[in-house]
């Protein structure tokens, strides 16, 4: 695609690469530093903590602690070999390299870019298949015999499984990129804010059919049945903030083994839902489940401690307040990305000539590169804030009076579903959408002694 107009100053492309390489080594090195705090932290934890000992076998929290650290050693080799091969890629011109085979390929039969495109992102796939390489064979080779995780896959299963997912992914990426290059060339300059208003309005139309599209792949969802003990206790809770039972609903999970429970929608559209998992035996007589699902959920109230929370979700008004966020946020970043994307000296900077902008490949180095600060930036800021709204949430439960259920809650549910539970607090900022059980258990032990201090 070639552009036609000139709204950017002249900018050198070798400046422009600088600065991408730049960011490239700035943030994998900042990656690798806040993997190994976290490593540390996991080298260094060898008890369980004492708020987790009653629930924790010491060979369970053993096996959590040798699976994060060969985890996080695997991820620290990983990023470097990734910042290594990036920086190959961007200063050898990879990209320009990979779209000229592609051109060169259907050269006898057409020059049109759409074409082009789908024959550049085959030949991208099989070359990230490749990529990953080194990284496999360092964990396989090395990091699972140190850490005695050794599989018993023999090495041609792998090569099957990477070239059935190869091939799988052509399914999604090939109409994906006929979708992009086909909307960018028809809607015209201003194509990344109809883009915007499309996923706004498609997130918008979601929360509508979600109960009806989504949720039964997960399993059949049904009202809380009333005239039983867990009824009337969580009737109790939403009587006293005004949120209509009629709204609070069972999954019947099929599969799923994670306990859970989640607010979502608004006005006549809002439900709390809760996964039978999390009830106690998922709400059935021990015979009509299997073995190692007996014993595992929560009392009636601590199901109500959980509803509790999700109560506080609500009446804080945290789904307005993230669907806003959001959409500001991804117009932020629409805006920002075309900014990026009618750059022509972004294309010449890795490796195209004058005038040769691919659409694709713009998606590509916009995304990957380009918009890099930004999305860092505002992905740390929105974590934040989720975390606040949990924070808030669990306060809102102690207000209630479920501090001490909650926090019973958190614990059985974290028995249930054993991890390893002690993190770096840098390394849980930048990664986790929810504060560790830990921190939550901290928190809700702050509320309690505030609390008494006031009486």
């Amino acid at each position: 695609m070639a552009f036609e107009y000139e709204f950017w100053p002249k900018i050198d492309p070798l400046i422009i690469l600088v600065v991408l390489c730049v960011i490239v080594v700035v943030d994998r090195i900042w990656e690798v530093i806040l993997t190994k705090r976290q490593q540390l932290v996991c080298m260094n934890s060898i008890m369980v903590p004492e708020e987790l000992r009653g629930v924790i076998p010491p060979e369970i929290f053993h096996r959590a602690r040798i699976y994060e650290l060969h985890k996080t050693e695997l991820m620290v080799w990983k990023t470097l070999i990734d910042m290594i091969i990036t920086l190959c890629e961007l200063i050898f011109g990879f990209y320009a390299f990979l779209w000229d085979l592609a051109s060169k390929t259907l050269q006898a039969l057409t020059e049109t870019e759409i074409w082009v495109s789908l024959v550049f992102v085959f030949y991208l796939t099989i070359y990230i298949c490749i990529r990953f390489l080194p990284v496999l064979i360092y964990d396989k080779c090395l990091l699972e015999l140190r850490y005695g995780m050794r599989r018993k896959f023999p090495w041609y299963l792998y090569c099957c499984v990477g070239i059935i997912a190869m091939l799988l992914s052509q399914l999604i990426l090939l109409p994906v990129t006929l979708a992009i290059v086909f909307s960018v060339q028809t809607l015209g300059f201003f194509f990344f804010l109809w883009f915007w208003l499309f996923w706004a309005v498609f997130t918008i139309t979601l929360v509508f059919f979600l109960p009806y599209c989504c949720i039964p792949c997960i399993g059949r969802q049904v009202v809380l049945p009333e005239g039983n003990a867990l009824y009337n206790e969580v009737k109790r809770v939403c009587d006293v903030v005004g949120f209509p039972m009629n709204r609070v609903f069972i999954i019947r999970t099929r599969t799923m083994q994670y306990s859970n429970a989640y607010f979502y929608g608004s006005c006549c559209l809002k439900r709390i839902v809760i996964f039978d998992t999390l009830l106690l035996n998922k709400g059935l007589d021990p015979s009509e489940i299997h073995p190692y699902e007996v014993g595992r959920g929560l009392t009636n109230v601590q199901v109500t401690g959980v509803v509790c929370h999700e109560l506080g979700h609500w009446k804080h008004g945290h789904f307005y307040k993230a669907t806003i966020i959001m959409k500001i946020h991804f117009l932020i970043t629409m805006a920002l990305f075309g900014l990026f994307f009618h750059c022509p000296y972004l294309y010449m900077a890795v490796g195209f000539k004058e005038g040769l902008c691919p659409i694709i490949v713009g998606f590509i180095i916009v995304l990957r590169f380009a918009m890099t600060p930004y999305l860092v930036l505002a992905n740390v800021l929105m974590l934040w804030n989720l975390r606040r709204f949990e924070y808030a949430a669990d306060r809102f439960a102690h207000e209630m009076g479920y501090s001490i259920p909650l926090r019973m809650a958190l614990v059985k549910i974290y028995a249930d579903h054993m991890s390893f539970p002690v993190y770096d607090d840098c390394y849980a900022r930048w990664h986790h959408t929810h504060p560790t059980i830990l921190q939550r258990l901290e928190y809700q032990q702050k509320l309690d002694n505030k609390e008494t201090s006031k009486k």
